[in-house]
């Protein structure tokens, strides 16, 4: 075929053979078949000779021309060809100005002629060298077997070489390697030059163009470039030999000239090539931001190219920023320093890692970033940045920030793969590993003794939020037992061990722990999680004692400071099980670091403040169930800690508040164990508001399942024997119509209630500990209400003595009621004249019968009647106002008389007048 055919009759003339006879347009492939079907698609017949023959027509009929060929070239079966390079020119002509076109043209020419072009173009920074060579890799693309390699190169070349050379099969990291600043620089530049050498014989190999894009300076593997003679080269004249050895087609657009290549200079572009560049791009973009832009950029066409790729990425996260590689340096950066926790950063880490002052970066990367006050940066836009960043600049990062930034020397360790600094951190304090979620699963590919240090930390982290059955312990656990270290098998014996105690299995938690005499080979702070463990233990078997020495000797070790807050709240523990309050206060108000633990520690102090009658407890107790909240503690622990808050709420006659809060209770319990408890302190509750049978059908459940169920069976037992009180307390109110509130005065009948109370006292067992000495004394207490005066003050007699000044008060004013009921009406007074002054509102309603009703049986009714005052305005609770005044009417009707005349009866109108407001 004659070589000046043009493109349009070298496609005809291969696709007629494929054309066989005739239909309505005459014969398939003939020049007047041809100019019939493009007449039947809308175009002019009469423009077909002048397109196949000259190539000579406007762009819409080559256009309509070229989608006729190319559907029958698939009717036929074939793939079409590309489309001429007059067609990929008309959408070029928007964005290239008149010098790229003629290049465009020519370059696509060649290639469509089946000729080899190599071109060479020079322009600086805002002559459109990237707008060119995107032209060209469009066009290109449509090249059956033509796809180019595109190659960036500007900076630290590696970067982009290595990538291309890993497609090619050359092996870059065994040549690269060779390469050391302490070699000779004619070895330095012999290297780099057998790599490009390398490279470009690959390349022709391959066969396809090559689209090449460098900036003026570059570096391999941070060393200067050099050539063949040692001598320091710029980028394009290091990249000469490489280019002169390709033997496939190429467009180098470099910015300084080569030393001896023919090349074609690129000139700025108008306003108005910009202005068309930038609608091409974004079509839909508004005039006055398309204005906006060209402004910004001036006569720079690969500012402009930026800006416009900013403007695309703001609605496409698709669009390849990090393809430019101007911006592909602050794109890493920012996507290294600006993680979504703490996505601010000091804008001195920025400079130093681009090795430039902000001031000096360009109009599209100033675009990027956002200033957020103090010398702080932040991205304007993260779903710009890349995924993932070099691990050089987590390691910048690691060195600037200080220590105290634990969350960034955390976070950039991991991203920097610095296993050791992490692991030091985390050994350090595991709760740490809070701030590294996944980091468990992504060491599945660390070396063994690393991922053993991972797994010792990771146990410790999850023992403290109470979660031993998490999956990762369980493997963690299986990990440490198979280790080598002696040390890590004994530690993953202690910590399963540990696990077992806090589900109450105190006798499986023995049998696992390693014997003491394998405890010195232990670190400090794993012997203390020993030592706490035994006094877990011990504690479980009621030998008090022996665990407050484990739990001292704990507290002698030198032990991790995440540790020093779990030491001092089982030394709390013991100290209260002990009897030893202040010392049980003092070492709960030092647990402050963690904030589980520091939870825990404040609801124990509110537990015991309550029991010691104490106006602090309800602060502390709200604290603590704060804290417990905020640190993602087990809902069952929160729910259990609810209950007791309600408890708390109720003996403070703050019935409504406790009933919120016992309803989110029941809410939250989700295991058996936890809602029983709860339905239990509900039960009493209920007794307390006057609603017998509710409390009944909730204290019935609890009693049923606390005596069937075989966990935790030492605190289970307890909580049976408390339960079987509350259900006689509510049988108290079942029987007699008296809620279980104070002020509680005898003399009443309730068979029920005192068949429970004897048998409940059978079996509580002889335990000298402060729960077990306050369920005794409360059932004694009951029970007396029920038993004639003298045998009530004789059971209630040995608790007079109690350390407990709380339950000391409880026994003495159970003792003065008894003495009311005896006739001892001075000695019953005296009784609460002797007490200390009474904070708590239910002893203090309780005094005040005791008061009321002695006087009045002494005479003394004007003095009787101003305690009643007193009562009304000291801020009593309104139920225990009420049940005062209920009291007092039932026992001394006359005293009415003093009210308004009413149809109430007396315990009523004296109940009703306490309880309301004036």
């Amino acid at each position: 075929m004659d070589k000046a055919a043009t493109p349009w009759l070298r496609y005809l003339e291969e696709l007629r053979p494929h054309l066989q006879g005739r239909d309505h347009r005459g014969r398939k492939g003939s020049l007047r078949w041809l100019e019939a079907l493009m007449a039947e698609r809308g175009g002019r017949a009469g423009t077909v000779r002048n397109i196949l023959y000259k190539d000579l027509g406007s762009p819409e009929e080559k256009e309509r021309l070229y989608r006729i060929l190319a559907d029958l070239y698939r009717e036929a079966g074939l793939k079409p060809p590309p489309p001429p390079a007059e067609l990929f020119l008309k959408s070029a002509r928007k964005v290239l100005g008149r010098d790229k076109r003629r290049i465009f043209r020519h370059f696509l020419r060649e290639l469509e002629a089946g000729r080899r072009p190599q071109v060479v173009v020079v322009g600086g920074a805002a002559t459109g060298k990237g707008v060119l060579l995107s032209a060209l890799r469009q066009a290109l693309a449509a090249f059956p077997g033509k796809t180019p390699f595109v190659l960036n190169l500007g900076g630290e070349l590696a970067q982009a070489l290595i990538p291309l050379a890993e497609e090619l099969g050359v092996e870059a990291e065994t040549l690269l390697s060779q390469l050391s600043p302490t070699q000779p620089y004619i070895l330095q530049g012999a290297l780099q030059q057998e790599f490009l050498a390398a490279l470009a014989q690959a390349l022709n190999r391959a066969g396809r163009p090559l689209l090449l894009r460098a900036e003026a300076q570059g570096t391999l593997e941070g060393l200067p470039l050099r050539g063949p003679d040692g001598g320091q080269r710029g980028l394009s004249a290091w990249l000469e030999p490489f280019l002169r050895s390709l033997e496939i087609p190429y467009l180098a657009a470099l910015t300084e000239p080569p030393p001896t290549l023919p090349y074609q200079p690129l000139s700025p572009p108008s306003r108005e090539e910009a202005r068309r560049f930038v609608r091409e791009r974004l079509p839909h973009l508004p005039p006055e931001r398309l204005e906006a832009l060209v402004n910004q950029a001036g006569r720079n066409f690969g500012e402009l190219s930026r800006l416009v790729l900013l403007e695309a990425a703001k609605h496409d996260p698709e669009t390849p920023l990090q393809d430019d590689p101007a911006l592909r340096p602050l794109l890493e950066a920012l996507a290294a320093f600006s993680p979504e926790a703490d996505p601010a950063f000091p804008a001195a880490l920025l400079e130093r890692a681009l090795n430039r002052p902000l001031e000096r970066l360009s109009q599209a990367e100033k675009a990027l970033l956002e200033w957020v006050g103090d010398g702080l940066v932040r991205p304007s836009l993260r779903s710009l940045l890349p995924q993932e960043a070099p691990r050089e600049l987590h390691r910048l990062a690691l060195e600037f920030f200080p220590r105290e930034n634990l969350f960034r020397r955390l976070y950039h360790a991991r991203k920097a793969g610095e296993r050791r600094i992490l692991l030091d951190l985390l050994t350090e304090d595991p709760a740490r590993l809070a701030l590294l979620p996944g980091l468990w699963q992504e060491a599945r590919s660390w070396p063994k003794e690393d991922r053993e240090a991972l797994a010792a930390a990771l146990v410790r982290y999850r023992a403290v939020l109470g979660q031993y059955a998490h999956p990762e312990v369980e493997e963690a656990l299986a990990l440490l037992a198979q280790a080598e270290d002696p040390r890590l098998r004994a530690s993953a014996r202690i910590k399963a061990a540990e696990a077992k105690a806090d589900a109450g299995l105190y006798k499986e938690a023995e049998a696992l722990l390693p014997p003491e005499e394998e405890f010195p080979l232990l670190d400090e702070t794993a012997r203390a999680e020993g030592l706490l463990v035994r006094a877990a233990v011990e504690r479980w078997k009621g030998d008090y004692e022996k665990a407050a020495r484990y739990a001292e000797r704990a507290a002698e070790l030198s032990v991790a400071p995440f540790l020093k807050d779990r030491v001092q709240l089982w030394r709390g523990l013991v100290a209260k099980d002990l009897g030893r309050y202040e010392e049980a206060l003092t070492a709960l108000a030092q647990v402050g670091h963690d904030p589980l633990l520091l939870g825990r520690a404040r609801y124990q102090m509110g537990d015991l403040l309550m029991r010691l009658g104490s106006p602090e407890a309800r602060a502390r107790m709200e604290e603590g169930l704060k804290a417990l909240e905020e640190a993602g503690a087990p809902q069952d622990e929160v729910a259990r800690v609810r209950a007791r808050y309600a408890t708390l709420l109720r003996r403070l006659g703050l019935y409504p508040e406790a009933e919120a809060a016992i309803r989110r209770a029941l809410e939250e319990a989700l295991d058996p164990f936890t809602r029983a408890r709860v339905e239990s302190e509900a039960g009493i509750l209920q007794a307390a508001q006057g609603r017998p049978l509710e409390a009944l059908a909730l204290l019935s459940r609890a009693e049923a399942y606390f005596r069937t169920t075989g966990e935790r069976p030492k605190e289970a037992r307890y909580r049976h024997l408390r339960t079987l009180f509350r259900l006689a307390a509510a049988y108290l109110l079942l029987e007699t119509g008296t809620p279980y509130r104070p002020p509680l005065l005898g003399g009443l009948k309730a068979p029920e209630a005192k068949r429970l109370l004897w048998d409940l006292l059978a079996k509580i067992p002889e335990e000298a500990t402060d729960r077990y000495t306050a369920l005794r004394l409360d059932a004694e207490s009951l029970l007396a209400l029920l038993l004639p005066p003298k045998e009530a003050r004789e059971r209630l007699r040995p608790f007079l003595g109690l350390a407990n000044p709380y339950l000391r008060a409880q026994a003495r004013l159970g003792y003065a009621e008894a003495l009311l009921r005896e006739g001892a009406y001075g000695e019953a007074l005296a009784q609460t004249v002797a007490l200390p002054p009474l904070l708590d509102p239910g002893l203090k309603a309780q005094a005040k019968a005791t008061e009321v009703l002695a006087l009045l049986a002494l005479g003394e009714e004007e003095a009787a009647w101003q305690k009643l005052v007193e009562a009304k305005q000291s801020g009593l609770p309104e139920p225990f106002r009420l049940q005062l005044g209920r009291a007092v009417g039932r026992a001394h009707p006359g005293l009415a008389a003093r009210l308004p005349p009413t149809p109430l009866a007396p315990p009523e109108a004296l109940g009703l007048h306490l309880a309301n407001p004036d």
